[in-house]
C-alpha cells in the first residue's frame, strides 16, 4: 500500500479511538470502518487489529451484535498470529457480550470462560474476575440466582486475594454491586439494601457509569420495598450521571426504569410515554439499534394501554422490523405479542391468533437453544403471557378441546418433562391411548380472567369453561383443611361448584393443576349437586402435565424373598447448631412408623433410624429397582429459593437439587412422610418446583408429599393404613383413597381433613406396586416342588423296572 493511503488509514484510526474515548460512539463507528478498509491488504496487522477490536466494542455499543462478533472472532484470529495472547480474552469478551444481548446465553457463557481461561493461561488475575463476575451475569439474567451468587463470590475471593494491586479497590466495588443486585432477588433485602449504603459512601472514586448502575440497582430495589417515588428519584440520578458521560445506552436503560415505575406502580401512563419517547429520542439520535427497539416496544405498550391504538401498532411494527433487522429474537416474540393484543383490541382476532402463535413459535426456537436444563427452568415464566393471550382467544373462538389441550400442554412443566426424558406428545388421540377404562384427564388452566377444564377419557374429549376467580376460595379453602376449621365443607362446596361444574367423576381422575389449583386437595371438594366428596366418588391423584401420563400396565413384577422392597429413613437427630436448623423437636412416631411399614409389607428391607439416617446410602445406583422408598422425618420448604427446600437427614440434609441428580430408575414410590413436600416456589410455565417433582424427574413412578403441616402420631398412623393398602394389592391412588375414607369414616378426631386431606398422589397412580413372595410361601412352594420331583423321580423308577422285567421276559422266550 502506498505511503499516502497507510496515512490516511492512520488518520481513520486516530479519529476513530479520539471519538470512542469522548463517547461520540456513532461518527467513530464510521471513521474505525473506514480504517479497517483502509487497512485490510496493508500489511499492518498490528493496526488492524487494533482497529478490530475497538470497532467490535463500539458495534456492541450501537445493537450491531452481528458485525461485532465478526470482528472481534477476526480480531482473535489476529491476536493468535501475532502471539498476542495476552489481550484475546477482550474480544472473546466482546463476543460473548454480543452473543448475551443476542439472547443465545449458552454461546455467552462458552465465550466468557473461554476468555476465563484465556485470563487464567495470561496471569491475568483482574481479567479473571472481569470474566467471573460476567458469567455471573448470565447466571443472574436467566434467574439461577445461586450459580450467580458462586460466580460473584469467586470474583469477590480473587478480589480478597489480592489487597495491594491497584485495580483492588474498583474491582471490589464492582463485585459487591453485583452481590448487591444478587441478594436483592434472593429476597434478602435488607442485606442489599446495606450493601448498596456502603458502595456509595465509599471513599474510594467510583467512575460515573458504575455509580450510575448502582442507582439503577437501588432504585430496583425501592420498587420492590414498595416507594416508586424513590425509585424514580434514583432512576434519575442515574440517567444524570450517564448523561455526563456521553453513555446513551446508560441512559436509555434509566429512561425504560423510569417508565416502567410510573406505568405500573404509578399509574402514569402520560410520564411513562414522556420517558419511553425520550429514551426513543436518544437511540435514534446515537444509532443503537437495540435501544430503538425496546423504546418502541415500551412505548407502544403504553399506548396500547392508553387505547391510542393505532400508534400503537405503529411502534409495535417499527420494533419488530428493528429486532428482526438486528436478529433479536427476544424482541421480536414481544413486538408479535404487542402487535396480537393491539389487534384483537381492533377485533381483529384473525391476525392477533397469527401473531401469538409466531411469537409461540420463536420462544419454542429460543427454548430450543438452551441446552443445559439448569438454564431452562424460568424460561417460560415470563413469556407465558402468549400463550395464556392465545388459549384466552381460542376459548372465545369455541376452539376444540384438541387445539387448547395442544396449546395448554405446550406452556406447562416443560423443563420437568426434559429432565425425565418424556419425549414429547400433546395430542389427544395419544392421551387417550394412555387412559384405561373408567379413568379420565382433567387438565386445568387459569387465565388472566377465566378458567377451562379440558376433560379426557378413553373414547371422548371435551371442554368447560368454568366461571369464577378462584384464588381468593382456595386460599380460603386450604387455610381452613389446614387449621381443621368448621367452615371446610361450605368452602368445599362452593369451589367444587366452581372446578367441577359440567364434570362427571368417573373412578380413576387424574388432575393436572394450574396456578393457585396445585394448592388444593380435589379429594376433599365436594362433587356438586349433592353432599359426597370427590374421594368418595372417585380415586384421584395428579400429574404435572398430561405427558406425565404413562401407559397402561397390565402386569406387574413379583419380587423374591431375598430382593429389597422398601428403603426407609426415619428419626434423624434434630441439629441445634447447624445455621439451616428450624426450631424442630424430634419425631417420637417416626421410628414406629418405619418400623410398622417395614412388617406389613412381605419383602426385605433395608431400615435406616436415628444417626443412621444417612445421606450416603442414597449415592450412586444403590435405590436402582428398589421399588419404595420412605422418607419419614422433617422438611422445609423455600418458597423464593427452591434450592433451599430440603428434607433432613441425620448430619445432612437432602436439597431438592440434590434430587434431580439421584438415579431411581425403577422406583416405583417415594414417600415423604414430611411438611410441605408438595409445595414450593411457583414458576409461571413450570408449576409448583416441589420434592414430588424433583424426584419424578430423578426416575421415581409416583410420589406420596404433603400440601400442609401434618403432626407426628397421625401422619404415622396415616401411612400405616395406605401401606397396609398397597400391601393387599391395591393401585397407589385406591390404597391412598382408602387410607384416607378410613380415617374420614372412623367417627374420631382423625376425621377431620386436617390429618388425611394433605396427603396427594403426584405420578402414576393405577399399577400397584411389585409384591414380594414371603419365606413361608417360597419354602411352600419349594417344598411342592421337591415332593413332586422326589413323586416323578419314584414313578421313573417304578416304570423302569417294568421295563426291565418286560426285557427280561422276551430274551428268556428266546431258544439258543
Amino acid at each position: 500500500m502506498a505511503t499516502a493511503s497507510l496515512l490516511v488509514a492512520g488518520t481513520h484510526l486516530d479519529e476513530g479511538l479520539e471519538l470512542q474515548r469522548a463517547g461520540k460512539i456513532k461518527e467513530a463507528d464510521r471513521s474505525l470502518r473506514a480504517a479497517i478498509t483502509d487497512l485490510r491488504g496493508s500489511g499492518n496487522q498490528k493496526d488492524l487489529l487494533r482497529a478490530l477490536s475497538i470497532e467490535s466494542w463500539v458495534s456492541v455499543s450501537l445493537g450491531n451484535y452481528p458485525d461485532g462478533i465478526e470482528q472481534a472472532g477476526e480480531a482473535v484470529e489476529l491476536r493468535r498470529a501475532l502471539h498476542d495472547e495476552r489481550h484475546v480474552a477482550d474480544d472473546l469478551n466482546t463476543i460473548a457480550l454480543a452473543n448475551q444481548n443476542l439472547g443465545r446465553y449458552p454461546a455467552a457463557i462458552a465465550y466468557f470462560e473461554e476468555a476465563l481461561n484465556a485470563d487464567r493461561a495470561a496471569g491475568d488475575r483482574e481479567g479473571e474476575i472481569t470474566r467471573l463476575s460476567n458469567i455471573g451475569g448470565i447466571y443472574f439474567f436467566e434467574g439461577q440466582y445461586l450459580e450467580a451468587l458462586k460466580s460473584y463470590e469467586n470474583a469477590k475471593a480473587k478480589v480478597d486475594a489480592a489487597p495491594s494491586e491497584p485495580w483492588t479497590p474498583r474491582r471490589r466495588q464492582i463485585v459487591l454491586g453485583n452481590l448487591a443486585a444478587v441478594y436483592q432477588r434472593l429476597g434478602q433485602e435488607e442485606t442489599a439494601l446495606d450493601l448498596y449504603r456502603s458502595l456509595m459512601a465509599s471513599r474510594q472514586a467510583m467512575p460515573a457509569r458504575e455509580r450510575a448502575q448502582l442507582l439503577l440497582n437501588q432504585g430496583a430495589l425501592y420498587r420492590r420495598l414498595g416507594d416508586p417515588f424513590k425509585a424514580v428519584e434514583l432512576y434519575r440520578s442515574a440517567q444524570d450521571l450517564y448523561a455526563v458521560e456521553h453513555y446513551s445506552d446508560g441512559e436509555i436503560g434509566a429512561l425504560r426504569n423510569t417508565g416502567i415505575a410510573r406505568a405500573v406502580d404509578l399509574n402514569d401512563l402520560p410520564g411513562a410515554l414522556d420517558a419511553f419517547g425520550t429514551a426513543l429520542g436518544l437511540a435514534e439520535k446515537s444509532s443503537n439499534q437495540r435501544g430503538i427497539v425496546q423504546a418502541s416496544l415500551y412505548r407502544g405498550e403504553t399506548l396500547r394501554r392508553l387505547h391510542r391504538f393505532k400508534e400503537a401498532e405503529s411502534d409495535a411494527e417499527k420494533a419488530l422490523a428493528g429486532a428482526r433487522t438486528a436478529g433479536l429474537v427476544e424482541e421480536q416474540w414481544k413486538a408479535l405479542y404487542l402487535l396480537g393484543r393491539v389487534r384483537e383490541s381492533g377485533q381483529d382476532t384473525k391476525s392477533a391468533g397469527e401473531d401469538y402463535i409466531d411469537a409461540i413459535a420463536l420462544i419454542e426456537s429460543m427454548r430450543s437453544g438452551l441446552r443445559p436444563t439448569t438454564l431452562r427452568t424460568e424460561f417460560l415464566a415470563d413469556k407465558h403471557d402468549v400463550y395464556d393471550a392465545l388459549i384466552t382467544l381460542r376459548l372465545k373462538e369455541h376452539a376444540p378441546a384438541e387445539e387448547l389441550f395442544r396449546w395448554i400442554e405446550q406452556s406447562r412443566a416443560r423443563t420437568l418433562a426434559d429432565r425425565a426424558a418424556l419425549g414429547d406428545f400433546r395430542d389427544v388421540r395419544a392421551t387417550q391411548s394412555r387412559l384405561g377404562q373408567g379413568s379420565m384427564i382433567l387438565d386445568y388452566w387459569v387465565g388472566p380472567d377465566s378458567i377451562a377444564v379440558v376433560w379426557i377419557s378413553a373414547v371422548q374429549a371435551g371442554v368447560v369453561r368454568l366461571d369464577g376467580q378462584v384464588q381468593g376460595a382456595v386460599e380460603e379453602l386450604v387455610r381452613s383443611l389446614e387449621t381443621g376449621d368448621d367452615r371446610w365443607r361450605e368452602l368445599s362446596r362452593t369451589l367444587g361448584d366452581t372446578l367441577l361444574a359440567g364434570i362427571t367423576p368417573t373412578q380413576h381422575l387424574i388432575i393436572v393443576p394450574d396456578g393457585p389449583l396445585s394448592e388444593i386437595p380435589f379429594e376433599a371438594l365436594t362433587v356438586p349437586g349433592g353432599n359426597a366428596l370427590l374421594m368418595e366418588r372417585s380415586d384421584v391423584s395428579y400429574l404435572p402435565s398430561a405427558q406425565f401420563l404413562k401407559r397402561v400396565e397390565v402386569s406387574r413384577r413379583t419380587l423374591l424373598p431375598w430382593q429389597k422392597q422398601l428403603a426407609a429413613w426415619g428419626d434423624p437427630p434434630v441439629a441445634t447448631s447447624d445455621s439451616l436448623a428450624q426450631n424442630w423437636q424430634r419425631l417420637a412416631a417416626s421410628a414406629d412408623e418405619v418400623r410398622s411399614i417395614q412388617h406389613i409389607l412381605p419383602g426385605r428391607s433395608e431400615i435406616h433410624l436415628g444417626d443412621d439416617a444417612r445421606k450416603r446410602y442414597l449415592e450412586g445406583s444403590r435405590l436402582e429397582n428398589v421399588p419404595l422408598l420412605l422418607f419419614s422425618t422433617h422438611a422445609i420448604v423455600d418458597p423464593e429459593n427452591q434450592d433451599r427446600s430440603r428434607i433432613l437427614l441425620a448430619s445432612d440434609y437432602i436439597f431438592q437439587g440434590d434430587v434431580y441428580g439421584f438415579d431411581l430408575k425403577g422406583v416405583c414410590l417415594v414417600t415423604v412422610s414430611a411438611c410441605d413436600t408438595a409445595r414450593g416456589k411457583t414458576v409461571r410455565g413450570e408449576g409448583v418446583q416441589a420434592f414430588s417433582r424433583a424426584f419424578l424427574a430423578a426416575g421415581a413412578e409416583s410420589t406420596v408429599t404433603s400440601l400442609w403441616r401434618v403432626a407426628d402420631e397421625p401422619t404415622a398412623s396415616f401411612m400405616k393404613q395406605f401401606y397396609y393398602f398397597l400391601a393387599q394389592g391395591q393401585g397407589k391412588s385406591q390404597a391412598l383413597r382408602a387410607a384416607k375414607l378410613e380415617l374420614l369414616h372412623s367417627k374420631s378426631g382423625l376425621a377431620n381433613p386436617r390429618y388425611w386431606a394433605a396427603f396427594v398422589l403426584t405420578g402414576d397412580a393405577l399399577s400397584p406396586v411389585p409384591l414380594a413372595l414371603s419365606w413361608s410361601v417360597v419354602m411352600l412352594v419349594g417344598g411342592a416342588i421337591l415332593g413332586l420331583g422326589a413323586l416323578v423321580a419314584r414313578w421313573r423308577l417304578r416304570a423302569g423296572r417294568t421295563a426291565l422285567q418286560k426285557a427280561v421276559v422276551l430274551t428268556d422266550s428266546n431258544p439258543q
